[in-house]
């Protein structure tokens, strides 16, 4: 019979060696920082190829309402069925009681918009250079201002909430990026996060023309929508009006965010000064200040007032009066250009 002091040494030495075993060695801990890092390689390559194989998808079904009607038909049933474990049966059901709402031109219409949105969501998540983007975007902002009725449904919606987006795992990478635009029918948010960002940096010269065509756009947008406003009273009997305006004016949604009169008391004079700011900033110095300076004058007593003339002054506190973004032969050195 071996004594407990042996019995103990023994254990001791088990245990010792069970803990050496567990331990990683240097060496070992690099060789598998280095596998993971293989890993990696090979898991972006693949989902590169899997985004841009989505985003070709999405691209490729924009241009065919059939092809459209297909993919989302087959992106439902894989989310909302096949991978929820419900039958079949479910599926034909819900496809039975669609009909007449995927024969609509206005859904079809709203369909394709939010599928060439998409498939511009994935080349600009997988691409570092925004330029290859950015011709294509700005023909789809133009667009949306030349629609003759708003699309309802999905696509007034975050990209990455859509059934195609969780169809294809690209929920993470079209939610995350934060100089995107989600929401396809979203001009302001198009130019804010990203046409006017991407124009400050790479081409300042052009921020003036994109300016112009943001406040085009928007101002069309508004008028297309008060024309529908108007359309809907067509006809009506006083009472019935009255209601009908009621109902526009507690409308929410795009409709609501839209309206002429909240457009032409707040949005259009801060569109109108986030451009003299920019054009301060990153195009002619002398030029914004005037331009500022008439504007703040023109709008001291308005709403606003108080903000504009606040901002101006902080941006004039901070001028440096040397290396400003003024265009050569504006002004002499030591002219101000701007009225006494």
């Amino acid at each position: 019979m071996k004594s407990p002091i042996l019995l103990c040494a023994l254990l001791l030495a088990m245990s010792a060696s069970a803990n050496a075993a567990a331990e990683l060695t240097p060496e070992q801990i690099q060789s598998l920082k280095a596998r993971l890092k293989s890993l990696k390689e090979n898991l972006d390559t693949h989902l590169t190829s899997r985004n841009v194989s989505a985003g070709q998808a999405f691209l490729n079904a924009a241009g065919d309402p059939k092809a459209a009607l297909e993919l989302y038909l087959n992106c439902v049933k894989m989310v909302d069925y096949d991978r929820a474990g419900r039958p079949e049966s479910d599926f034909r059901a819900w496809r039975e009681a669609q009909e007449d709402r995927v024969k609509d031109p206005k859904f079809m219409g709203s369909l394709q918009l939010q599928l060439r949105y998409l498939a511009l969501s994935c080349q600009a998540a997988e691409s570092d250079d925004l330029s290859r983007v950015f011709g294509p975007l700005m023909s789809h902002v133009d667009s949306l201002s030349q629609l003759s009725e708003m699309p309802t449904g999905p696509v007034t919606q975050s990209v990455a909430n859509s059934v195609f987006a969780k169809a294809y795992y690209l929920e993470k990478l079209l939610g995350g990026n934060e100089n995107w635009e989600p929401v396809p029918i979203d001009i302001a948010g198009i130019y804010s996060r990203t046409i006017l960002p991407y124009l400050r940096e790479k081409d300042p010269s052009s921020l003036m023309n994109a300016w112009d065509k943001r406040i085009e756009q928007q101002t069309r947008l508004v008028m297309m929508l008060e024309e529908k406003k108007e359309d809907e009273l067509r006809g009506l009997n006083r009472d019935e009006e009255r209601r009908a305006r009621n109902n526009q004016v507690n409308r929410g949604g795009t409709m609501g965010e839209h309206s002429k009169e909240e457009f032409t008391r707040h949005t259009l004079p801060q569109l109108q000064w986030g451009k003299l700011k920019d054009m301060f900033l990153y195009v002619d110095q002398v030029a914004g200040a005037k331009g500022m300076l008439d504007f703040v004058d023109a709008n001291l007593t308005g709403e606003m007032g108080e903000q504009f003339y606040s901002e101006f002054e902080g941006l004039i506190d901070s001028a440096q009066g040397v290396g400003s973004a003024r265009k050569p032969g504006t002004t002499e050195p030591g002219e101000t250009g701007i009225p006494q």
